[in-house]
């Protein structure tokens, strides 16, 4: 999978990466996130979590990008008070399907399928 970096936020010891890429196709978003934050919030001190698009949900993804205000998904991850949950909470309110992956080295890792409408 290709990825590029589109946003890095550090702060309180934390650091916290957004990247965007393409897999088989879907679009894929993660955040990697490391530090104090990582470790209250997960058990975790370094977190990856990634939701993927099919080619059929990205029209829609975008559109929910730009509901917010927002030009790109990448201008949309590139605002520091916009995190992966933030992302998938507009997706979820907007009823755009994607997969949810989260991997940590306690916490393990949790997926949930894209949940199809209807």
């Amino acid at each position: 999978m290709q990825v590029e970096e589109v946003a890095r936020f550090e702060g309180a010891g934390d650091v916290r990466s957004m990247l965007i890429g393409e897999e088989d196709g879907c679009v894929v978003v993660q955040e990697n996130l490391a530090g104090p934050s990582a470790l209250i919030a997960y058990g975790d001190e370094e977190r990856s979590m990634r939701v993927m698009f099919a080619p059929e949900a990205v029209r829609e993804l975008l559109y929910a990008v730009g509901s917010v205000g927002e030009r790109s998904l990448r201008a949309y991850l590139s605002r520091e008070e916009n995190d992966i949950v933030d992302l998938m909470d507009l997706c979820d309110a907007r009823g755009v399907a994607y997969a949810f992956t989260g991997m940590g080295a306690k916490s393990g890792v949790q997926f949930r399928p894209a949940q199809q409408r209807g």
